[in-house]
Parts: C-alpha cells; structure tokens; sequence
C-alpha cells in the first residue's frame, strides 16, 4: 500500500519537472529567436541611407502600433515611433485629406495617397526645413468583427520628385531654347534610312509647325540632292565608326535645305554623331538649326553693295551658280550647287573640271551653252525638260570679260524646279 503511494506522488513531480524542462527550453528558444531577430533588425542600420520603403501599422483610430522594419532612420517613422500622430505631423490640409483616404479606403485601395511634411532637420535649407514626400498604399487587415488595422506600405519619393521637378525645369528650359532659336532635334536610321523628328520644327516666326515630330518621309522633307548629300555623309559616318570606332565630329556642320511653307527651301545646318537610339539601333543623331548663308559667308570693305548681293545672290536656296574659265575648270559655286553633287563645302570644287562635278549626264547640257557663250561673247538663256518628266530647268549663262574684251569664262546660274514647287504638298 506505501509503494502505491509513492508512486502516485513520484508521477506528478516527474510530470511538473518535464512542464519545467520543457518550459526552460522555449524559454531559450525564444530568447534565441528574439536575439537573432533583433541582430538582422540591426543590419539595416548599415543601409539606413538608402532604405525608403517601410510598413507601418495603424489601430482603426490611426494610432501607431509598430513598424517594420524596426529600424528605420526616416523622419516619418521616427516620429510615428516616438508616439506622435499624422494629425500633429501634418498640416490640417494634409490630415483632413488623408482622413477623408482612410474613411473611404475599400473604394480606392489600389490608389496611392500622396503626401508631405516638413522635415525636422535644421541643415536642409536657410530656412531649416524642406518638405518631404511620400507615397502610401493601404491594406485592410481584420482582427475581429468589430476592429481592423490599417497595414500602411509607406515610401519616401522625396528624391524622386525633386528629380521629376528638376527634369520639368530642364524640359521647359531645353524647349524654351529650341523655341528661341528655331532648333529641331532629329535621329536618321542607319539600316532603315529613314528620318525621325525629335522635337517639332518651328516656321519663320518661331511657331510650332503641327504634326512635325515622328517618321517623316525624308524625300518630300528635302531635294534629292540634299538626300543623296546626307545619304552619302552617313556612308562615309558608319565606314569610320566600323574600321575605327570613330562616331563623327558634332561640330561639323551639313548645310542642307528642307521645304518650309509653301515649298520654299530654307537652309539648315545639320550636327551629329553616330550613336545608338532606345532599340540599340544605330544611327545619326544631332541638332538642325535654320541658317543665314549670308552671314555664314559675310562681306566687309564693298562700299556700292555689290560685292554684298552678288553674296546675297549666291546663298540663295534655290538657284544654283557656278564660275567656269574656258577649260571648264571651276572657279567659284555657291551652296546650293555643291550640295546638288553631294560636296559639303563649296572650296572643295575649286580647280575641278566641271566634268568631275556634275557628271556626264548634267555637263551634257552646260558644255553646249557655256561653248556658245565662250564663242559668241553674249550671254545665253535656255529652259526645258530635264532628268524627267516633271522636271524643268532654267539656266541662263554670262560671258566674264576682263578690260580687253575676251571672254575669259562664264557664270552659269540655272534653277530646278518640278511639280512639288507648285503643289500643296509637303
């Protein structure tokens, strides 16, 4: 009967003493657990500069409960932490809106609040605060029929904004400037050849011409000649960049015409280099800003003007005008006429013979009137059908005399024109 007993007592002791062990070993666990927490918690501490987003949870009267993760070093977070509510951190503006969020968020849960506050740091500006923005996102957690939390995903976009402020200020900055100065930004595709405007071309008065930016078609946007121009220029663009990694000098200027209103050409010096557009794509991208020939090639000392409108003369778009002696070697040309055989700058042609410029297919119809004028001393006219059908050329050519009345050479100046210089279309 004692050992009966004995053993009934011995059982609970073994019982509470397992309860105890037991006890002791989650006791240990958990201390472990919080210890190994708490130490992750702290290595945000090392990142805490570059930390913005965090989770904050609110009771369903938008008080503070905790955070995560536990460690932050936002001014936000330390002041929601230290106990203060949104409704001393904010300004009434601020809080009545954010309010009216919370009180109506199951229809806008997907929508982002936007707010800011003044940050506490005495070094931010003169003024010893700046503002603050953030973004929050708000998820419901339930916690009985009767309460539920507010999980906040909270972010600081201070940076960002004022990097989209800064970004507006050098956009207004960056089109006030192509506005001033009539510039249009373009890309011309290597492989596609086809021209993309990147910003809207301006008339003569500085307005933007509708629908100017995008793919344009390049043929009705230039003469052919100025196509053939740039065309070749990016041959010779891509064949450096392959043989030498050589992407262009920006600063060369490409005197170009392009149609404005109503057809009439106007001169635009193009620069760029070859670079790779969004599509890692390779092509010619640059500025193109409207030119004054007149000025690019400017007259001092003439006192009657001549000298100044026959350089007026020659920097028209349109007509075209070359000095040739009698052996057909060439003197002096003007843009327009280098530009139609694809050189960029005039002086290249100088000492050339006509025949190395133009081809034989054009000397064909210069060398029978420049002979009769070199023959007969007079100035010829002639005008007709030329390249093809549509086309129309009018040359007219002078004898130049020195004081002994010998033709030494002959100024030819000739027009092109075909059926777009009288149509509506661009």
């Amino acid at each position: 009967m004692q050992s009966v007993v004995e053993v009934n007592s011995f059982t609970p002791n073994i019982i509470w003493a397992f309860l105890c062990v037991l006890l002791l070993i989650s006791t240990v666990v958990t201390v472990l657990l919080l210890r190994d927490n708490h130490n992750k918690q702290k290595l945000y501490k090392r990142f805490w500069g570059n930390l913005n987003e965090y989770i904050v949870v609110l009771s369903q009267k938008m008080d503070f409960l905790y955070g995560l993760p536990l460690y932050m070093s936002d001014p936000l977070f330390d002041q929601l932490s230290r106990g203060r509510t949104f409704s001393e951190i904010l300004g009434t503006s601020s809080w009545n809106r954010m309010r009216t969020y919370f009180d109506e968020i199951e229809k806008h849960l997907e929508m982002p609040f936007l707010f800011s506050i003044q940050s506490e740091n005495r070094f931010d500006d003169a003024s010893g605060s700046k503002s603050l923005w953030y973004e929050m996102r708000i998820s419901l957690q339930k916690v009985s029929s009767e309460e539920l939390y507010y999980v906040c995903f909270v972010k600081n976009i201070s940076k960002e904004n004022e990097n989209r402020i800064e970004k507006e200020i050098l956009e207004d900055r960056f089109q006030s400037l192509l506005r001033n100065t009539g510039d249009f930004l373009w890309s011309f595709d290597v492989e596609e050849r086809s021209m993309k405007l990147l910003t809207p071309m301006m008339d003569e008065e500085h307005r933007v011409i509708p629908q100017s930016v995008g793919t344009v078609d390049i043929h009705k946007l230039m003469p052919d000649g100025d196509y053939a121009l740039l065309d070749s220029v990016l041959n010779e663009r891509v064949k450096d960049y392959r043989n030498f990694g050589f992407r262009g000098d920006p600063f060369e200027t490409l005197k170009v015409r392009f149609y404005g209103p109503e057809n009439t050409l106007v001169w635009y010096g193009l620069r760029g280099k070859l670079c790779t557009d969004e599509s890692n794509r390779l092509v010619l991208q640059g500025t193109a800003r409207r030119m004054d020939v007149v000025l690019d090639n400017s007259v001092f000392g003439d006192d009657n003007g001549t000298t100044y409108m026959q350089s007026v003369a020659m920097s028209f778009p349109d007509v075209r005008f070359v000095h040739v002696d009698r052996d057909f070697k060439i003197q002096a040309c003007n843009q327009a006429f280098a530009t139609d055989f694809q050189i960029i700058n005039p002086k290249e042609t100088l000492g050339k013979s006509l025949e190395q410029v133009v081809g034989k297919k054009f000397l064909t119809y210069m060398s029978k009137i420049l002979l009769e004028v070199f023959d007969t001393g007079r100035s010829i006219a002639w005008k007709g059908g030329f390249d093809r059908e549509d086309r129309l050329l009018m040359f007219n050519a002078i004898p130049v005399k020195k004081d002994d009345n010998l033709t030494r050479g002959a100024i030819a100046i000739y027009i092109l024109l075909d059926r777009r210089d009288f149509t509506d279309e661009i």
